[in-house]
């Protein structure tokens, strides 16, 4: 992985930009394999305050999550 790449996401992330900007922005615009997307995705990921991780993880589980 290329340090400008992971440089531009550090700096994105610690400005306070959104992960959804990042990702729609900067990482799916690589070019790179899925793999090496979803790493960046998760080193991007974890800039992002545990608080708001588990709140996103808690919605995106309700979202998908069958109601009986």
């Amino acid at each position: 992985m290329s340090a400008p790449i992971l440089d531009e996401i550090r700096g994105r992330m610690r400005h306070g930009d959104s992960i959804d900007d990042v990702d729609h922005e900067l990482i799916e615009r690589t070019g790179l394999s899925p793999d090496e997307k979803a790493a960046l995705w998760l080193y991007a990921w974890s800039f992002v305050p545990r608080r708001q991780q588990r709140a996103s993880a808690e919605l995106h589980l309700r979202l998908v999550t069958p109601r009986s």
